[in-house]
């Protein structure tokens, strides 16, 4: 394998202390703070990039972190493509599934940002919904608090999981690696009654009644997605919960069920116009054994 070194220049201002007040958009977008092999990465990119909650800890430093961290990617991305990495069959392979996963996921981010209006839940609604279930909500179930993390692919979950054995810090975790990093830092603060935690997902909701506290499933794969959870707290105490404490939770719940519905009942109309117009083609299970028996 050819050794040659590459050129790899690497720049930080070092006097950034609050970005929106130091530099005007034009200078941000303009300001060069790494490069390698002629390829830039600007402050503006670095800082849309990072989240706000790292950056308002100290601008600085994860500035630099983030461009220490591009640098590195970018010389392996560059060596890949030297290799011809990008036209191998693997490749384009992987690039189809994953261009269908994202595909899929706007399409679904895009159906609840046109239905925002209908999937907001008033307190009284919440409330009404305590009325009618509050037999129900007593700890008699178990109540859970978890963290549900959802990953492009395997390597993106291993190095997650490898991340919370470290004791890197959950938002810094999902906002690396999550698919959705906001909805399942929102859902990571709730209790979740044990028959409805990653209830969509049966093997996770099957781990979390297992779970120690702080013990974390093993991956699954499943809805195209890599999924691990980690158990961080428990309620079950035979009492009602009070109910400023309750309220949240019911919130979130219903909020979790009308976007599903919204979301299934979109997908199944497109299925079954589809399907009208002749465009869905599916073998039979008994075509499928034969051809694997042939």
């Amino acid at each position: 394998m050819n050794t040659k070194s590459y050129p790899v220049t690497f720049i930080i201002l070092l006097s950034i202390s609050t970005i929106s007040c130091s530099l005007d958009t034009d200078s941000a977008n303009n300001t060069i703070i790494a490069s390698v092999s002629g390829h830039n990465l600007t402050l503006s990119e670095a800082i849309e990039n990072i989240p706000d909650f790292v950056l308002n800890q100290d601008s600085t430093n994860a500035i630099h972190s983030y461009a220490n961290q591009w640098i590195q990617t970018e010389v392996a991305v560059q060596h890949a493509r030297r290799l011809g990495i990008q036209n191998t069959s693997e490749y384009q392979n992987r690039m189809v599934r994953y261009q269908n996963q994202l595909l899929e996921t706007l399409l679904k981010e895009q159906i609840l940002e046109s239905n925002r209006d209908q999937i907001e839940v008033l307190r009284d609604e919440a409330l009404n919904y305590y009325q009618t279930h509050r037999e129900q909500l007593t700890f008699d179930e178990k109540f859970i608090q978890y963290r549900h993390l959802t990953t492009q692919t395997r390597t993106e979950a291993e190095n997650a999981n490898r991340d919370l054995m470290n004791g890197i810090e959950w938002e810094t975790i999902v906002n690396q690696y999550s698919i959705n990093p906001e909805l399942q830092l929102r859902q990571s603060t709730q209790f979740w009654p044990i028959s409805l935690a990653a209830s969509d997902i049966p093997p996770l909701n099957q781990n979390l009644r297992t779970l120690g506290l702080s013990e974390r499933s093993t991956i699954h794969y499943f809805g195209n997605y890599y999924h691990l959870v980690q158990l961080m707290d428990e309620r079950t105490e035979e009492e009602y919960p009070e109910l400023d404490w309750l309220i949240p939770q019911i919130t979130e719940w219903l909020k979790l069920e009308k976007s599903r519905r919204i979301t299934n009942a979109y997908l199944r109309n497109l299925y079954l116009q589809a399907d009208s117009n002749n465009e869905i083609e599916l073998r039979t299970v008994s075509d499928i054994e034969r051809i694997l028996t042939q």
